[in-house]
């Protein structure tokens, strides 16, 4: 089953539209995986969890009907039970910065992510070419 999702005005996606597969197959899990979550289409429940390999790739986990929305990008993993890579810290950098995104998704990174992962603003404003704002 596929959903369709249109482009509006300031949406988290550049193209007209956003195919979501509801019937897509898990994509496997790896030891070291940072496992997050987000809906990224508020107010619509349908939360997307992926995973950010050890590696720095974003795979996906999969997606599920939830009760409250949260468009930033959490974890349940703790700061004193997760390290992650210098790899997953780029990765996370540019998501923050937009210069990586999820199958054509800009992902907001949550809190709980950045505390995993800290943002080194300069470094990310240099790589990505604009100015960062934090909320």
């Amino acid at each position: 089953m596929e959903i369709s999702v249109k482009h509006k005005f300031n949406s988290y996606f550049d193209s007209d539209e956003y195919l979501i597969d509801l019937d897509r197959k898990f994509e496997g899990y790896e030891r070291g995986d940072l496992i997050c979550f987000l809906t990224p289409f508020y107010p619509m429940p349908l939360q997307l969890d992926i995973a950010i390999r050890v590696n720095g790739d974003i795979i996906f986990r999969s997606w599920d009907w939830v009760k409250g929305c949260n468009n930033y990008l959490h974890t349940h993993q703790k700061p004193n039970e997760f390290t992650a890579t210098p790899e997953q810290i780029d990765t996370i950098n540019g998501l923050v910065s937009c210069r990586i995104k999820f199958e054509g998704l800009k992902i907001a990174v949550g809190k709980t992510v950045l505390d995993l992962a800290p943002l080194d603003k300069e470094e990310e404003e240099q790589r990505c070419g604009h100015k960062i704002y934090l909320t």
